[in-house]
């Protein structure tokens, strides 16, 4: 039997993953989450853009999918070019941060080789001992931060599967992350609130 879905999909200009789940139910419904995922993770990561909960028949769900799902498509989209935009200068500012440094070093070591004798040396390995400090605690923060981003990658996923109780596990711990702590109990209540409605569907059913 040939259908026009993939064709009508393709006609929603996604850029990004979209991610269909769909959850049979005994009454014959169907409960279908939707989310559109950028392929970027820094783009996505602690957004808290949620997936779109539809619930229907399937012939009503053949009728208003595409008429549902479009125009919040559509936003997203436009939402994810902003973020992206953002990152990119982002990440340039931040390379341009990097080369400026190290063309601060390179000339501080040149002054130091021209204007002192071999004594004067021991002070530059002072200075590098004293550089090992800041340089640990900034691999230290870095790796804090990665830890994160996969928790709130996996508490993305587990959100998009409808395993909302498993999502809420998986938050990271307010305490560890006082600087995320708003955005953590944001995004707990926004899983909550959604397993309680997923819960009342289950009831209803």
């Amino acid at each position: 039997m040939k259908t026009n879905f993939f064709e009508q999909i393709a006609g929603l200009t996604i850029n990004g993953t979209l991610q269909i789940n769909i959850q049979p139910q005994e009454s014959g419904t169907l409960t279908v989450s939707i989310l559109l995922a950028n392929a970027n993770p820094k783009i996505t990561t602690g957004k808290n853009i949620p997936p779109m909960l539809l619930k229907g028949s399937p012939q009503e769900l053949d009728e208003a999918f595409f008429n549902q799902v479009g125009e919040p498509m559509k936003r997203t989209v436009k939402l994810f070019a902003n973020l992206e935009a953002y990152q990119k200068e982002l990440d340039k500012a931040q390379q341009a941060g990097k080369k400026d440094n190290s063309k601060d070093k390179s000339a501080k070591k040149t002054t130091n080789s021209n204007l002192f004798t071999q004594t004067a040396e021991e002070p530059d390995n002072d200075t590098d001992d004293d550089l090992d400090e800041p340089t640990n605690e900034t691999e230290q923060l870095a790796e804090k931060q990665r830890l994160y981003d996969e928790a709130m990658q996996r508490v993305t996923q587990l959100n998009t599967d409808m395993k909302y109780k498993e999502a809420i596990a998986q938050l990271p711990d307010a305490k560890e992350y006082p600087d995320k702590a708003d955005e953590i109990k944001t995004k707990r209540e926004q899983l909550q609130k959604r397993q309680e409605l997923y819960a009342s569907l289950q009831t209803e059913v």
